[in-house]
């Protein structure tokens, strides 16, 4: 059986993996993933295999610095809601290098004592068939730092701490909308942190699933 030398590579969350040898594939397999691959194929005498303009670039290490952006979230949660089968329509998108400003009680004050580096709010109507329709609010704020991060988690999970001023209440179709603070979940990724809220609109019931649904779908 010939064998491939496989040169040292890193894979996508970043494992090493360090050069060894392996049992190679037949001659047309290999013909046919180096084509697939966009890529040629050359087989020596001593049965080593190389690709060319296959190589595998060497990911940044994991830092403050190479989180998702803000935006990412929203996106990775709109998909994962379409997924469900929900109508999904974004109203409004907002993204500020200032959270003090857009920020309300005890998280306004850590915020003027610990600036972000940036803040993404958007909202969104939701709506499935039988079940009304809803209004999420979601936040993504940028820390400095993973420490800072931490800190500002800590203190908007706490009931009564304040918040981002939620985009549905700059817009008047949104003004009667009540963010209590119960529909709520919030996570952190690396230096970001997310923090959603859902309401019902305009008399909507909101069943406890659709509730856990909703959360579970965009932090996951």
């Amino acid at each position: 059986m010939r064998k491939i030398s496989v040169r040292e590579y890193f894979r996508r969350d970043g494992t090493r993996v360090r050069g060894h040898t392996r049992r190679g594939p037949s001659r047309t397999t290999s013909a046919v993933v180096a084509i697939a691959l966009g890529g040629s194929i050359a087989v020596g005498g001593g049965g080593t295999a190389a690709f060319e303009g296959i190589t595998a670039p060497k990911p940044k290490p994991r830092t403050t610095q190479s989180a998702k952006s803000p935006l990412e979230v929203e996106f990775r949660a709109v998909a994962r809601w379409r997924s469900r089968g929900y109508q999904v329509e974004v109203k409004e998108r907002s993204q500020f290098g200032d959270c003090d400003g857009t920020a309300y009680g005890n998280v306004k004050r850590f915020f003027a004592a610990h600036p972000c580096r940036t803040l993404h709010r958007f909202f969104a109507d939701l709506r499935k068939p039988r079940n009304g329709s809803v209004v999420v609010a979601v936040s993504t704020v940028d820390m400095p730092s993973v420490d800072s991060a931490k800190e500002y988690k800590k203190l908007v999970d706490k009931h009564g701490t304040g918040n981002v001023l939620e985009l549905p209440k700059e817009f008047r179709k949104y003004r009667g909308v009540e963010f209590t603070g119960h529909r709520y979940d919030s996570w952190r990724e690396d230096n970001l942190v997310t923090n959603i809220q859902v309401e019902p609109v305009a008399g909507s019931k909101l069943g406890f699933f659709t509730i856990t649904e909703i959360l579970s779908l965009a932090s996951s």
